[in-house]
C-alpha cells in the first residue's frame, strides 16, 4: 500500500519528480555557475550560455525551456552580469538574455512565455541585416516581489519596482515606480498595489543577500 501512494505521488505531483532529477544535476550546476544557491532548479533548460556570468540565489525555481544566455559580447565583463535573487520563480519557456547587466531581485515571479533582454539590434545602411549592424545595451533590474504576467516583454533599459504588477501582454522599456501596477504597449501605470504587498516587496530586498563565491569554470 504504501508503495501505491509513493507511486501515486510521484505521477500526480510533478514538482516532485522535478525535485529529485534536480538532486542529482545540482554538483554540475554548482561548478558551472557563478553562484547556484541552495535548493535552486532549472529544469530541463532549452539553453544556457556562459554560466559562470549567472548568480543564482537560494530556492529559485526555474523551469522548463528557459532560455538563459549571457552573450559573447560581455564576455569581458565582471561577472556576475545576469542575477537572480532567492526565492524567484520563473515559469515554462521564459528568455533571460544579457549583454550588459540584468538584475531580478528576490521574489520575483516571471510568467510563462516572458522575456527580459537588455539589448537592442540596430539596422545601419548598406547592412544586409540586424545580425551584420551593432547593438545597443542599456540594463534592466525587476524590483524585489514583483509579479511578471505571462508573454511580457521586458526591454532595455526597464526599471521596474518592487511589489509591481505588470499585466500580461505588456512591453516595458523606462521606469516603472515601486508598488504600481502597469499594463499595455508600451506598459502604463493604470493603478496601485495594497500597501501591504509593497512593504512585503521591500522587506524582501533590504533582506541580507549571501557573498557570492565564484564557483570553478
Amino acid at each position: 500500500m504504501g508503495m501505491r501512494r509513493w507511486a501515486r505521488s510521484w505521477v500526480n505531483e510533478p514538482l516532485k519528480r522535478v525535485a529529485w532529477r534536480a538532486r542529482f544535476v545540482r554538483p554540475w550546476r554548482t561548478r558551472r555557475f557563478f553562484e547556484f544557491g541552495q535548493a535552486s532548479i532549472i529544469h530541463k533548460p532549452m539553453w544556457i550560455h556562459s554560466p559562470r556570468q549567472v548568480a543564482i540565489g537560494k530556492n529559485v525555481l526555474i523551469l522548463h525551456g528557459v532560455w538563459l544566455s549571457v552573450e559573447a559580447v560581455a564576455e569581458h565583463l565582471l561577472a556576475p552580469v545576469i542575477t537572480i535573487g532567492d526565492n524567484c520563480s520563473i515559469r515554462p519557456h521564459c528568455t533571460i538574455a544579457a549583454a550588459e547587466s540584468i538584475v531580478i531581485e528576490e521574489g520575483v515571479v516571471l510568467s510563462a512565455y516572458s522575456t527580459v533582454i537588455d539589448t537592442d539590434h540596430t539596422l545601419t545602411e548598406g547592412a544586409v541585416s540586424v545580425m551584420h549592424s551593432p547593438i545597443v545595451t542599456s540594463p534592466v533590474r525587476i524590483g524585489a516581489g514583483t509579479w511578471i504576467g505571462e508573454r511580457v516583454a521586458v526591454l532595455r533599459g526597464a526599471d521596474i519596482g518592487k511589489g509591481c504588477i505588470i499585466g500580461t501582454n505588456s512591453v516595458v522599456k523606462g521606469r516603472i515606480p515601486d508598488g504600481s501596477i502597469a499594463v499595455g504597449a508600451p506598459a502604463r501605470v493604470v493603478g496601485q498595489v495594497t500597501p501591504k504587498k509593497l512593504e512585503e516587496a521591500k522587506r524582501l530586498a533590504s533582506a541580507r543577500r549571501r557573498t557570492p563565491k565564484v564557483a570553478d569554470a
